[in-house]
Parts: structure tokens; sequence; C-alpha cells
């Protein structure tokens, strides 16, 4: 048995290949570790990258390749299976069809079910087997729209996610993922670094652990207690609590940069296609004080114009009209959510034009065509 694994920067998921059927000990410690079985794939896919899986993953295999495939080539094939199915139920659909019409067909129009008579009984079977054969073309008919309907979402979704404002918002999420696991990592460091003092006693090892909240499991994984407490109720010594929060800490700092190095690793990919797809419309045009933009909120929920009160580091402010008229106030709108920008000058020139027609509460404008 020959194994090869992939990894998808597109998807962030890893996939492990078999030549054969895995084994029962090799297949529990696979779907243990998040795997789930892809027949129609002909893979184990996880649903995200961890460092546990991408161990695992390195063990089995030796080395992690490049997936290529794209997220459109995927959902392509995707949807091409979900075609089959749908193409499977309406052939089925159509046969039962074809068997409630023949069966329909020996009976004469309009021909009532002669009770007492001897085809009383034969009568009765064939127009249950009709409405049971209606039934079940109407199920396989619903069911063929059905996979029709999720081969289109599949690719609509693949195409949706490649959208330079959706990757934007990717970037954004990763971003805040790593800041998080930085957070993580600078914690852990500060405290190994009390625990590591050489001149730690007691007294100052009760109020690092005060602080640090370290829990202690024995062989079994069971509970015992926080590092605290036990060291306070003399279970164990100041240079066992130091070793305790050594180890732990040593892996929290470990693994914490770790998921910093594969989100960096994401970053650079999803900045990278992005700069490929020429970027936001922000980034194409950006918005400026004084011009104007489009947006959900601009007047008449994006048909007209709202005009820019001040551009920030992500976000652009706008002032948008109260309900009942007679105020503004105002919002800010993140660069993705942008749908088109005009310059200050942009928006002088339409002005002198006469092509701008401003709003009642003066937040933004529409343009007059000619």
């Amino acid at each position: 048995m020959s194994l090869t694994a992939t990894y998808s920067p597109d998807d962030n998921k890893l996939r492990i290949y078999a030549s054969t059927r895995l084994d029962a000990e090799t297949y529990q410690r696979v779907t243990a570790a998040g795997f789930k079985n892809a027949p129609k794939q002909g893979c184990f896919v996880a649903p995200m990258w961890t460092p546990a899986r991408e161990d695992l993953a390195l063990e089995l295999c030796g080395e992690i390749e490049d997936d290529d495939t794209s997220l459109v080539e995927r959902a392509e094939d995707r949807a091409e299976r979900f075609s089959g199915y749908g193409a499977n139920r309406a052939n089925e659909a159509d046969a039962t069809r074809k068997a409630v019409r023949q069966i329909a067909d020996g009976i004469p129009f309009g021909q009532p079910i002669l009770v007492g008579h001897h085809s009383e009984g034969r009568a009765r079977r064939d127009q249950d087997r009709i409405a049971r054969g209606m039934q079940k073309t109407c199920e396989l008919w619903k069911a063929a729209e059905h996979w029709q309907r999720r081969a289109e979402s599949a690719i609509a979704h693949a195409k949706y996610k490649e959208l330079p404002a959706v990757r934007t918002r990717r970037i954004g999420r990763i971003e805040a993922d790593k800041r998080k696991q930085d957070r993580t990592r600078k914690a852990s460091e500060g405290f190994l670094a009390l625990w590591s003092r050489p001149e730690l006693d007691r007294e100052d090892a009760l109020a690092v652990a005060e602080r640090d909240h370290l829990s202690v499991r024995d062989e079994n994984g069971e509970y015992i207690g926080t590092v605290w407490s036990l060291l306070d109720a003399g279970r164990i010594t100041v240079d066992e609590a130091v070793q305790k929060a050594k180890r732990t800490h040593a892996a929290v700092i470990a693994r914490a940069q770790r998921w910093a190095d594969h989100f960096d690793a994401r970053l650079t990919y999803e900045r990278a296609m992005l700069k490929a797809q020429g970027g936001t419309v922000h980034d194409q045009k950006p918005a400026e004080k004084g011009g104007a933009i489009r947006c959900l909120f601009s007047p008449q929920y994006g048909k007209g114009w709202a005009y820019v009160v001040k551009v920030n580091t992500k976000t652009v402010t706008i002032q948008e009209a109260t309900a009942y008229g007679g105020g503004k106030y105002n919002r800010t709108i993140a660069f993705d959510k942008i749908r088109q920008t005009m310059t200050a000058a942009e928006v002088e020139a339409a002005r002198v034009a006469g092509q701008l027609v401003e709003t009642e509460a003066g937040e933004g404008f529409f343009l007059a065509t000619a």
C-alpha cells in the first residue's frame, strides 16, 4: 500500500490518498485525527489544517505535496457528480412514469371499479400501483431537480469564494487568527521567563502559579488540580511545579509558533492571489475624502452615491440619512464592501457639468443621465 498526501491552500484542507484499502489500525488513526472518507474523490479529507493532522500525514506519507486543483475545478468535478445523480433520478422517474402509463392504458377511460365483480381485486391493485407509481415519479423528479440545484450551487459557491472582496475578508480573518496565536505565544513566553528565574522560591512560585492557571492531570488524563492548589497544599515541590510549567509553556510556544507560521504561509498565498486578480474596487481606485462611493448603504440601497467624509485604515466613513428624514449620521464601510468609487475631482466635474443631483438630506447624490 502506498500513501500520498496533499495540501490545498484554496480550501485549507489536507487530503490522504491510498492505493489500496487502509488496514484497520491506519483507518482508525486517520479517522480519529478528523479525516473523513470521501470515496467519490478517492481520498480521506481533513476539514482544515492542524499541526496534529499534518504530523500524521507526514508520518504516513513522508511528505505533503501541493494540491494544484483549484476550487472551481474541484467544484466542477463535484457538479458533474451531482449532475450524474440528477440524470439517474430523471431516468428512473421517466421509467416509473412509463410503467404507470402502461397500467393506466389497460383500463378503459372512465371505467369504475365493479364492486363484487371478479375484476374488483385486480382493479384495486392497479389503482394502488398507479397511485404509488405517480408518487414515486414526483419524488424522483424532485430529487433530480435537487441534484441539479446542488450542481449549480457548487460552482457558484466556488466562484464566490474567489471574488476579490471575499478573499479580502478571508485575509482579515487569517490575520486575526495569527494575532491570537501571537498573543498566546507571548503570554507563554512571559510566564516561562518567570518560572525560569534562578532565585525562585516557594512564595514566588505561588505568586506566579496564581496568575498562570496551569492544571495538572494524572497518567490517565484525570484532572488533579491546579499547580497553585497542589503547591499550596504541599502535594508538589517548587521544582516539580517549575518543571511542569516549563514543559507546558514550551509546548504552547511551539504550537502557537507553528500555527503562526501556517497563517503566514496562507497570507502570502492569499495576498498573491488577490494581487493577481487586481485587488478590490478600493485597491484599483482608492476612495478619498471629498469623493464618493457606491455601496449597500449609499442612497436608495446602492443606486446612488454617498459622499466620503473620512478615509480610515480599513474603512471609509460616509453619511446616511435617517429613516424619517431631517438628519443624517455617520456610517463606516469596509473597503471590501465598496462597489464603485469616484474621486473628488470626478465628483466636482460632475457637479460642474450639471450631472450631479443631490439628495434631500445632502448625504449623497445621483448622476443625471443624458
